[in-house]
């Protein structure tokens, strides 16, 4: 008798969009949530960011996940899944590209806790793709001792980087948020690091803030 091979189930990723329409936004930046979170709540976040003339495209991952375990075990234990929502936000960095109307220079993702590390390793895996990451509450993924490297042997020279974290977050150990600064760095990124003091797993009004300035001075200039 023959055996069946597994179904894998394959995450299906909805789309909410605010702020400009295609074809007539400045920039495009894609929101990334975290893990059983909503799109919802990324775009309200977009909001307090007050980015002018941004379209913005919040997806939302099958069951809130964007991979199934956590960002320290080997990458292969979360496959197919966090290669296919890498893949995803590629796809989605392209369509707001509207065939080349808007540059790289123009595009940011911006994630948060799981969504968040997904916008790391997406500028790892296609690297000169998007101006600026804003990373709260994410970081690296894989286990101590991982030799991250940008795909195609390029570098990260030209990403702009905004990386938070805490020394309470219950979530990714302080440790690993300057691990993450470090490597990037290293990697050619210009990385801007905040450490909240006492700060829960959120993201709060002074990093929004915060990354309100980052994203203003990172895409100064990126209008055409």
């Amino acid at each position: 008798m023959a055996t069946q091979t597994p179904r894998i189930h394959t995450p299906q990723v909805r789309l909410r969009e605010a702020g400009q329409p295609r074809g007539s936004a400045e920039r495009a930046g894609i929101l990334l949530h975290g893990r059983s979170r909503t799109k919802q709540e990324m775009l309200d976040l977009a909001t307090g960011l007050e980015i002018g003339g941004t379209r913005w495209i919040a997806p939302y991952a099958d069951q809130g996940l964007w991979y199934p375990g956590r960002f320290m075990e080997p990458l292969e234990s979360n496959e197919p899944f966090l290669t296919r929502s890498v893949e995803r936000c590629h796809r989605l960095v392209e369509d707001a590209s509207e065939d080349g109307r808007l540059g790289p220079e123009q595009l940011f993702v911006v994630g948060f806790s799981q969504g968040a590390c997904i916008a790391v390793e997406y500028a790892l895996r296609h690297p000169g793709c998007c101006a600026a990451i804003v990373v709260f509450s994410g970081c690296l993924m894989g286990p101590p001792g991982t030799h991250w490297r940008p795909a195609g042997g390029k570098t990260l020279r030209g990403l702009r980087v905004f990386l938070t974290g805490s020394d309470m977050d219950e979530w990714i150990p302080e440790e690993r948020t300057r691990q993450t600064a470090e490597v990037l760095t290293n990697l050619g990124a210009g990385v801007e690091m905040h450490i909240y003091p006492s700060r829960t797993h959120i993201v709060s009004n002074l990093e929004i803030s915060e990354a309100r300035t980052f994203l203003a001075s990172s895409l100064a200039g990126a209008k055409r």
